[in-house]
């Protein structure tokens, strides 16, 4: 029996060696620690969602990067990816949301929107569903590198938190000017004053568009001297005007109207007794008084229609119309994170990770 060891033993010894080196290198490289406890994160969420009042629950954890996505978290290390899910509501990841960052981390809506609550013109809770709803759009199923700390926090709210200041709005119809007769001084004769010129003015929303119809006559003849001779004197006409209104960014609008009749009087004249010779020249003036009829309307239908009805003389100077709008806030009750409570509440699970 031949026992030498053949020739090239020596040589497999060697690469058995040296391939066992390797494998033992690569097995002391490869990571032994587990992946983030993904079901202990949803837990703890649900914890919070579940919840028939307002609640809050942390999770310390050793993700690098959490995704939420609706009803499901993946969170990821070196160590591999897990994946979990929870039973109750749909959350909102708000990192990078400051205002939401910090309602999460136990901050009141109150003193988060403290600003828009105390601006007339503002809506803090609109403000509030605007934010949630577009941290919901830009984070849901994104990838999102997280900090160690998961905090979950339900919160309710009631949408009245805040009111709405009413729109107050005013229109004004003002006499500027009065109607005279170009003449040189006839004696006697003193017609009274007519409105020669008006300005209308609306203040209060910039949606508001106005229409306004002027009626009255024109006349003349019972105003000339009687000695005017009848052949140059007009015969009475109707005023039958419509402006338009339609308000500014600033909610306002104006304009400035002189009643012009199109028929007038342009008479030189002797007259009898004195012996001397006048003048007059002037369109007729509209008589007291001038009816108005001014609708407010708005096209885009959001503002109430609303109709002034009034008669205007010269005496009156102006007169004024007010009226008070209440506004209110209208939400959408279908956003798949905000959910209304049976006495009329909404509710968002928020999630910063």
């Amino acid at each position: 029996m031949d026992l030498e060891t053949p020739a090239d033993a020596w040589y497999t010894y060697v690469a058995v060696s040296l391939v066992s080196v390797a494998l033992a290198g690569l097995a002391l490289g490869v990571a032994t620690g587990p992946p983030p406890d993904a079901p202990a994160a949803a837990n703890a969420i649900e914890g919070a969602t579940g919840s028939e009042y307002a609640a809050s629950a942390t999770y310390e954890h050793d993700a690098d990067r959490v995704t939420i996505d609706r009803q499901t978290i993946t969170m990821q290390n070196e160590h591999g990816t897990a994946h979990s899910s929870f039973s109750y509501g749909v959350v909102v990841p708000v990192n990078g949301n400051e205002r939401l960052e910090n309602i999460t981390d136990g901050r009141s809506i109150e003193a988060e929107y403290d600003e828009a609550l105390r601006d007339g013109d503002r809506h803090a809770f609109a403000e509030f569903t605007r934010d949630v709803e577009t941290a919901y759009d830009e984070h849901t199923g994104e990838a999102i590198r997280a900090d160690g700390e998961l905090r979950a926090r339900k919160v309710t709210v009631d949408s009245g938190i805040d009111e709405l200041e009413p729109i107050e709005e005013e229109a004004t119809v003002e006499v500027r000017d009065s109607w005279e007769p170009v003449a040189n001084g006839i004696p006697g004769w003193n017609p009274d004053p007519y409105i020669g010129e008006l300005r209308v003015t609306y203040s209060g929303s910039k949606e508001r568009q106005a229409t306004v119809h002027m009626e009255g006559e024109y006349r003349l003849a019972d105003l000339l001297p009687a000695f005017v001779p009848d052949g140059p004197i007009p015969t009475s006409e109707s005023l039958d005007e419509t402006k338009e209104l339609e308000a500014n960014e600033h909610g306002a609008d104006s304009f400035v109207f002189e009643p012009k009749s199109a028929e007038g009087i342009d008479v030189t004249f002797t007259a009898p007794v004195v012996d001397e010779t006048y003048y007059i020249e002037s369109r007729q003036p509209v008589r007291d008084p001038i009816e108005f009829e001014i609708e407010f309307t708005d096209p885009d239908g959001d503002l109430p229609a609303e109709t002034w009805t009034f008669d205007l003389e010269y005496d009156d100077g102006s007169k004024t119309w007010s009226n008070e709008i209440d506004r209110e806030m209208t939400f959408d009750h279908d956003h798949a994170a905000i959910g209304v409570t049976d006495g009329g509440n909404y509710y968002v699970t928020l999630v910063k990770v």
